[in-house]
């Protein structure tokens, strides 16, 4: 996998971080990011902005996060796929490396693990009024891809219920 190869490289010598830190400043909360496998299919609609990548989901999803931290706007809901779990090395050789690299990639930020069909769903549907942005990647394995929702990085869900509630309690 391309994740252990590239510790000693600067992670901004990778040509597609560029093109992933331009999209994201247009990106804001209820946005999506897919980082997806090869094979990942891609609906035609116009709040789809699709990118191809030569490298792979762990590494992708590394760089994703250095430019979240740089841009400090958005904050990142990652959703995994409950499949990848279940996958078997003997129908997909390279899947526990995967597993292993993509968690390195994480730095132990939480997931949330849906079935992948409701993950497209969520695209589709967010597509509809937002804007998702594919990054497709080399990654040939099935069930691989990442799903990024993003939210505000400076307002928190604690933030809008506290508002909220205060809200309700001005009311006469």
């Amino acid at each position: 996998m391309m994740l252990a190869g590239c510790a000693n490289e600067p992670k901004t010598s990778q040509p597609w971080l560029s093109s992933i830190r331009q999209e994201l400043g247009y990106l804001g909360a209820r946005n999506w990011v897919v980082i997806g496998e090869a094979a990942l299919p891609i609906q035609s609609r116009p709040g789809l902005r699709v990118i191809q990548v030569d490298a792979d989901i762990p590494e992708v999803l590394d760089g994703l996060e250095q430019v979240i931290e740089e841009k400090h706007h958005v904050s990142p809901r990652i959703y995994v796929t409950s499949e990848m779990a279940k996958v078997p090395y003997d129908y997909a050789p390279g899947i526990k490396e995967h597993r292993k690299d993509l968690e390195q990639a994480l730095h132990g930020r939480e997931t949330v693990r849906l079935d992948n069909e409701i993950l497209m769903k969520l695209v589709n549907d967010t597509s509809k009024s937002y804007r998702v942005l594919v990054i497709k990647t080399r990654t040939a394995l099935p069930y691989s891809s990442v799903f990024v929702e993003l939210g505000s990085g400076y307002w928190s869900a604690e933030s809008e219920s506290a508002l909220r509630k205060n809200m309700e309690s001005d009311t006469p």
